[in-house]
């Protein structure tokens, strides 16, 4: 909250390690063993990037919209799950996921200013940010240059903003433009409320404009990490890094080992020639795996980044006890590259489909091999908007 009004600074727990800690303070041992087995796992919607923000009061003294303190119990002793309990204060297509990514308080900054002229995921991510605010804030043009851009149109939103919102209007995204942009994305998203609109942008697709050797930290060595973790699981000789946004040595061995597989000088740095096949790898691996037919009994499906239980029971008209059952597992977490059996035969005559950001009907109708008439004819559409969450009954083919 405070690097978003500006300030050089966090004031937190650092909850992404715990929540904060004491000396001397008698702590349950039950408890401990269950933080430490669940600390890396966090709410989310379908189809976003971002935690789902989880309200919680004690339903007494305080009350809300979210989970009460009061009721859980109650819940539970029903037989319900605990992402069941959930679902019974937020959205019922709340969904537990996993991250690898552990680490302190990272400052969203890039680090240099973006000016015209410059290229990357920074540059993509103020362009996205300021096409959303843009919807609140008419005054401020539509960005038409190329994504990952920093061209006339972009230079012109941001002088827009900057005149709006007093900041110098100098068409150049420093630290104070870049934390007033967010903090008005964060607002105007609603990313802090429980009916938020939240954000899928993810690594984007783009590739960062920064360079990276050992001893680099940061964002883009995170996104660097999670690229590689991707990768590894389908070039062997490939080693996945810990996600912890420290560039040491097996980062660098992993580096240099993807350098040699795409036939690049395995130098260790990464430089634009390095980014762009990473990017242009894991694009290739997202585009290639096989779409699997959801009309046989059973089918064979490699989770991809992204993928929920929740998410590809929907996806193929089943659901997720089914999965787990048929596959043995034992909690609703899944890797990246593993591989489901997927039960597919329904009596329906259609699948469930919850809709993400990108989608389009023409989009969908392609993938199921339907068309836009017969989904909009299923689902009492009268036009082509779709809204991010918004659960579609997909014909058979």
């Amino acid at each position: 909250m405070y690097r978003s009004r500006g300030y050089s600074f966090d004031i937190t727990n650092s909850t992404a390690y715990d929540q904060y800690f004491v000396p001397g303070r008698a702590i349950y041992e039950s408890i401990s063993r269950i933080v430490d087995q669940i600390f890396n796992e966090y709410a989310k919607r379908p189809g976003q990037s971002n935690p789902y923000f989880t309200s919680f009061c004690n339903g007494t003294t305080a009350t809300c919209q979210g989970l009460s303190q009061w009721g859980t119990v109650t819940l539970a002793n029903q037989g319900k799950t605990p992402l069941q309990i959930l679902r019974s204060y937020y959205p019922k297509d709340l969904e537990i996921t996993e991250t690898n990514i552990i680490t302190g308080s990272l400052s969203s900054y890039p680090g240099t200013p973006l000016k015209p002229g410059s290229r990357g995921l920074n540059v993509q991510t103020i362009q996205t940010y300021l096409n959303r605010i843009r919807r609140n804030y008419p005054a401020i043009p539509a960005i038409t240059d190329e994504t990952g851009n920093f061209g006339k149109s972009t230079e012109a939103a941001v002088k827009k903003f900057q005149s709006v919102f007093n900041l110098a209007s100098d068409g150049i995204v420093g630290k104070s433009s870049w934390y007033k942009i967010s903090s008005l994305y964060t607002a105007v998203t609603r990313l802090s409320e429980l009916n938020g609109e939240g954000t899928s942008l993810g690594i984007g697709t783009i590739p960062p404009d920064s360079i990276l050797r050992q001893g680099s930290k940061g964002q883009d060595v995170i996104t660097l990490q999670y690229l590689l973790n991707v990768i590894s699981e389908y070039y062997s000789g490939v080693p996945a890094p810990a996600q912890d946004g420290v560039f040491g040595s097996e980062t660098a061995q992993a580096v240099m080992a993807f350098q040699k597989a795409m036939r690049l000088s395995a130098d260790g740095i990464v430089g634009p020639m390095t980014w762009n096949a990473l990017y242009e790898t894991y694009q290739g691996i997202h585009q290639n795996i096989p779409s699997p037919k959801p009309d046989e009994d059973t089918i064979t499906y490699i989770v991809q980044p992204g993928d929920t239980l929740w998410a590809i029971s929907r996806r193929y008209g089943t659901t997720v006890d089914a999965i787990k059952q048929l596959n043995g597992l034992k909690s609703d977490v899944i890797q990246v590259g593993q591989t489901l059996r997927i039960p597919t035969s329904q009596t329906t005559p259609y699948l469930e489909y919850t809709v993400r950001a990108g989608d389009t009907l023409w989009a969908i109708s392609r993938k199921y091999n339907t068309t836009v008439d017969a989904i909009k004819q299923l689902n009492g559409l009268t036009n082509d908007t779709l809204n991010i969450g918004q659960i579609l009954r997909i014909p058979k083919a």
